[in-house]
């Protein structure tokens, strides 16, 4: 008989942290832009809270590009960051 996992992933390791973190971020009162890391070693940039949301089933949709979305699932996410931008960059972000 096969022992079971802890969590329902099948690896013993809880993602659930990360994608509340991810949730808690795109509510955020003062919104800051953060990155988020994948399982493949490449990242996303969430820009603006309208880029992202977390399904009711713990999957991350992200527009990656204008028309073009990718839907995560907790297991392909490593790592969130969040960056402190300064004037500067958004000056060259927008122009």
């Amino acid at each position: 008989m096969r022992a079971q996992s802890l969590y329902p992933n099948g690896f013993g390791i809880s993602h659930k942290p990360m994608i509340d973190r991810i949730r808690n971020l795109l509510k955020a009162k003062d919104w800051h832009p953060f990155t988020i890391h994948r399982s493949g070693g490449n990242s996303i940039h969430v820009t603006s809270r309208e880029q992202a949301w977390v399904s009711p089933y713990s999957r991350l949709v992200v527009e990656i590009a204008p028309g073009w979305i990718e839907i995560l699932s907790p297991e392909q996410t490593t790592g969130v960051d969040v960056a402190s931008v300064t004037f500067s960059e958004i000056q060259n972000q927008t122009g």
